[in-house]
This record gives C-alpha cells, structure tokens and sequence, in this order.
C-alpha cells in the first residue's frame, strides 16, 4: 500500500478560521479564534486521513519572485489583520507539539512549497493530498496528486477537476492567465470569463493555439486577446506554480511524530479550550491502551 502524504496549506487555513468564528479570547485576554478554528480543522483532517506523513505550510510576510517580475502582484490585497499574526506564533507551537512539520521558505509562497514537495512525493511513490480550498493548485492534480477541498469536503482527481472546471489540470495555468485574479491583481483578457475561457481551451486545447488561432474566433474576442497578447506571457508566469524549489526536505521528513499530549493539555489549558482539553483526555487514554496492546 502506497504512503499517504498531506501537504496542508496554513496560509488558507488560518485565514478561513480567523474569518469563520466570532473573536474568541484566552483567560489571559490573547486572541485565540484563528489558533482554535485552526486545530478544530486540522483534527477533523487527521481523524479522516490518519496520515502518516503531513507538514503544515505557510506563507511568509514579504515579497517573493514574482514580484521582481510584477511589481503590482497582489497590491490589492489587505494587510493581515494584527489579531491574526498575535496568533501565529502560539499556532506554531501547538502544532509543534502534535508532532506536525512546519514549513516556510522565504522568497516563496506556500503554493510553490506544496507543488514542489507534492511532485517529489509523486516521484517516490507517495499518494500525496493537498489540502486547500484554492482552485489555483488544480493545476497540480494528476494520477497520485489528489486535491480535498476542506470547505466542501470534495476530493478532486484528474476527472473530478474537469466535471467541476469544464477543464483538465494541465489547462489550468492558461485558465487562470486568461481570466485573470482580481485577489492577485493579475488582470486577465478584457471580457473573458470563465465560461468562454472554458470553451475556447475546450476548442483549442492550450492558449498557445488560441493565439495561432485568432482568425477563428469573434472579431471582439480577436481584438481582446490581441490587446493582451503581451500581458498573457506575464500572467502565465505569475499562476504558474514552482515544482522546483531548492528544499533541504524529502518526504520521508515529514513523518508525523508522536505528539506530547501533556504538554498540549497544559496548552488548551492555559488558553481555555475546555473541548480540546477533554478530547485530549481521551487521545491519551486511547493512546495508552495502544501501548499496553503493543506489550501484552
């Protein structure tokens, strides 16, 4: 049976707790919602998946390389809320202390982290699952990459993305170039959304061909692919992502190690999750007779 690797994108993953509960506070008065949404995901994950490989990835603040290409990339994007980076730090250390690997490269985004390591899990026989709800990482779904939605709880495959996208994987970096990402700042072909995109890459195959092509489509269309000829190039660069980051990490590093459930209990405590605490009561007692099944 193959390895199970889970490469879970943090970056979304905070964000969506942050933004998902009401602002929760410890006894102490630290903000605690993002720390609790986050670990409340992520058990529900681990319960499902029981992966025997999985490191969390984030984002780190700065610039990364595609700016140096693209000055304006992701200028329209918010600062990140102060209650959400109070929280970061206490995040990493409690998933730290579950035994789960963290990773951040600077100059990169969690993106390209995962793309790289999903390939070189791929390339070693792992079955590997990338956790995200952001559909920019379909372009990396292929026999032994699968994508779960955490938000809709759907597993993508290679068919999956196309009954979903109206394309496969392999066309999803000339998707995202052509429609643009308003999130991203990356500005697309005047009046081409979704569904034309769908269509023409569905009638052409790849934007290369529609741009050989040009005399077979609309004159309107014509003229707004023309007008963005040269942003197009840009644009693929930007949504591309990197499968080839020089990482000092191999799959087999990521094993998860045995969590310190007492130090974690004492965690919850300080920062009053009353749940956790109970629910980790009753890790340690499973645990134990695990233990005592091993020695008898």
């Amino acid at each position: 049976m193959k390895k199970k690797l889970v490469l879970v994108d943090g970056s979304s993953y905070i964000y969506r707790a942050f933004y998902a509960l009401p602002p929760l506070t410890s006894p102490t008065g630290l903000p605690t919602g993002a720390v609790y949404g986050f670990i409340r995901m992520l058990s529900k994950l681990m319960s499902q998946l029981n992966p025997e490989y999985i490191a969390v990835v984030f984002d780190l603040p700065g610039k990364t390389f595609r700016h140096k290409q693209y000055a304006e990339y992701k200028a329209t994007r918010k600062e990140t809320p102060d209650d959400m980076k109070i929280q970061m730090p206490v995040l990493k250390d409690l998933l730290r202390l579950w035994g789960i690997k963290i990773i951040e490269v600077e100059g990169y985004e969690a993106d390209d982290i995962i793309a790289t390591l999903a390939k070189k899990g791929r390339e070693k026989g792992y079955e590997v699952i990338i956790v995200t709800p952001d559909k920019d990482m379909m372009q990396l779904v292929e026999e032994g990459i699968y994508l779960l939605n955490p938000v809709t709880e759907e597993l993508f495959d290679r068919e999956k993305v196309k009954e979903k996208y109206g394309i496969y994987p392999e066309q999803f970096v000339d998707y995202l170039a052509v429609v643009g990402d308003t999130v991203d700042n990356i500005i697309g072909v005047k009046g081409v959304g979704p569904k034309t995109a769908q269509k023409l890459l569905n009638e052409f195959g790849s934007l290369e061909n529609i741009l050989q092509n040009l005399d077979r489509i609309k004159p309107k269309l014509k003229e707004a692919f023309e007008e963005a000829v040269d942003r197009l190039e840009q644009n693929r660069f930007l949504v591309k992502l990197k499968t080839d980051i020089d990482l000092p990490l191999e799959p087999e590093d990521l094993k998860k190690e045995k969590a310190d459930l007492v130090k974690l209990k004492e965690k919850f405590e300080e920062l009053g999750f009353k749940t956790l605490v109970k629910e980790i009561g009753k890790g340690k007692k499973i645990e134990e007779k695990a233990e005592q099944k091993k020695l008898f």
